[in-house]
């Protein structure tokens, strides 16, 4: 891709019809500008790679003055004059046609009706269009050199840079040892480098070579030399495009010490962890920055399932889910579980929803039981082990948010046992009882219960008097010897109730 800035060629000013100009000299020169002038000796202030532009008012009386004019402008670098005829001479002077092509410049007429603001406006319109085409192209190059750096590495960010700019570039450090080198049709960009280890950024200018030098960031006694040596005058997209690469480089070149520093603190933590010496642990927010959310929560999550491999699969979709995201998974495998079972540290602003959409299909096959958000410091084991609890009494292909975490510990075993063993000895008798005398003595207390043991809202809920409602539980409280005034009774019954399906 060429990214050197644009020049106007003045045949792209012949074909813009709306300025009707006429062509007397052609060239396939090009222009940077427009400029106009009634000097008679312009030189001072002309521009190099311009079209000039003018009436004539100087050689209105001397025409003979053209061939010393044309020859002064040609030496400032002027590339084409413009002639606006029917004002000052009714056309182009013949004096100034012979000067023109004597002194090998190109020449137009401007017709009387289109002012010369007309062609500077249509000039500058053009190149700032130019401009913005650069600037947005220049945007896509730099996205390139992100996506190459991110999957490249060093060498092929460097190396689509020197094959996009046209030059050689390599990187050295402060001994001389070589980080990456791409040559370039000859040139070399090493022995720049190495030469110049110790200056800072700098441009080296020669007749037949430019030389541009990048400082990178110092690391301890450390630092590296980003060098580009090119054969031709870099433009300012090619400057942008060195400028980012150098930038790229130096986080790539800073990653392995980032990395470094990450393991150590790592280290440095598992070891506090197997002496007990948590109170000299790095912080372990920080540690887990990556996975808090901006308060310092995490959410705990449980996976659990019948087979490892169910779980394992629905675990690396998860991960597969948030690597699109730019996210890594935080896991732990857990041992001395029921069954097979994986502890997930998500966001703690993540919803319960946008948790469960994590699993796909594959969570048809596992439990997942979602907690709280919770600061990571108050991670506990017994926080865990709750978890974990709760997640074995799932059916397969289900999952518990923790709004329902109040009800799951009424299905752990143990006190399912216990709960079995009590509704025998009454909300069994009252089923036996029924069935004998056709009674609905069950259905009364399950609404009781339920009622908070308000005798008036479980008259209203079953369609009874009162008075039968209190007969009712009389009834229940001789067959299954229980005092129904008693809280804790009534709070007994509530879970028996519970636990029955109701």
């Amino acid at each position: 891709m060429n990214l050197a800035p644009d020049h106007l060629d003045v045949d792209w000013l012949y074909r813009q019809k709306q300025l009707k100009l006429r062509e007397i000299h052609p060239t396939r020169a090009s222009f940077k500008e427009i400029q106009i002038s009634e000097l008679s000796d312009p030189s001072e202030f002309i521009q190099p790679n311009t079209v000039v532009l003018s009436v004539g008012i100087a050689f209105a009386n001397h025409p003979q003055e053209f061939k010393n004019w044309a020859q002064k402008l040609a030496a400032a670098g002027v590339q084409a004059i413009g002639f606006g005829s029917g004002l000052t001479f009714p056309e182009v002077p013949q004096e100034l046609v012979d000067a023109a092509l004597e002194c090998q410049l190109g020449l137009f007429e401007v017709p009387r009706e289109i002012p010369f603001i007309s062609i500077t406006s249509a000039v500058q319109k053009e190149q700032s269009r130019r401009a913005g085409r650069r600037q947005q192209e220049l945007l896509i190059e730099q996205e390139k050199l992100n996506s190459i750096a991110i999957t490249g590495g060093l060498a092929a960010l460097c190396q689509y840079t020197a094959n996009t700019i046209g030059a050689a570039i390599a990187i050295v450090d402060s001994d001389g040892r070589i980080a990456c080198s791409i040559p370039f049709a000859g040139l070399d960009a090493v022995p720049q480098a190495q030469a110049h280890l110790e200056g800072g950024s700098q441009a080296i200018n020669n007749a037949e070579q430019v030389g541009i030098l990048q400082r990178m960031t110092r690391f301890g006694d450390r630092h590296h030399m980003f060098s580009v040596l090119m054969n031709s005058r870099p433009s300012d997209q090619h400057r942008a495009l060195i400028r980012h690469c150098a930038g790229l480089s130096d986080i790539l070149l800073q990653r392995p010490h980032a990395m470094r520093t990450r393991e150590t603190e790592l280290k440095t933590l598992a070891m506090s962890l197997l002496l007990r010496h948590t109170d000299h642990a790095p912080n372990v927010r920080e540690i887990f920055h990556d996975v808090t959310d901006a308060s310092g929560q995490v959410r705990p999550v449980i996976i659990s399932g019948t087979r490892a491999q169910a779980v394992n699969k629905a675990l690396n979709h998860a991960a597969a889910q948030l690597e699109v995201h730019d996210r890594a998974l935080a896991h732990l495998i857990l041992h001395d579980t029921p069954e097979p079972a994986v502890l997930v540290f998500l966001r703690g602003s993540r919803t319960v929803k946008t948790t469960i959409e994590l699993f796909g299909k594959y969570l048809r096959e596992v439990r997942i039981c979602i907690g709280l958000p919770t600061k990571i410091e108050k991670i506990t084991p017994s926080l865990i082990q709750e978890l974990v609890a709760q997640a074995v009494l799932l059916e397969l292909g289900r999952f518990s948010e923790p709004r329902e975490s109040s009800q799951m510990w009424l299905r752990n075993p143990a006190i399912q046992q216990a709960l079995d063993a009590r509704a025998q000895q009454t909300y069994d008798r009252l089923i036996d009882n029924d069935e004998v005398y056709g009674t609905e003595l069950a259905a009364t207390l399950v609404c009781f219960a339920q009622c908070g043991g308000q005798v008036g809202e479980t008259a209203t809920r079953l369609g009874i008097h009162r008075h039968t409602v209190r007969t009712r539980l009389e009834r229940i409280a001789e067959i299954c010897e229980l005092d129904l005034s008693d809280p804790l009774t009534r709070a007994e019954l509530l879970l028996i109730v519970a636990t029955r399906g109701h």
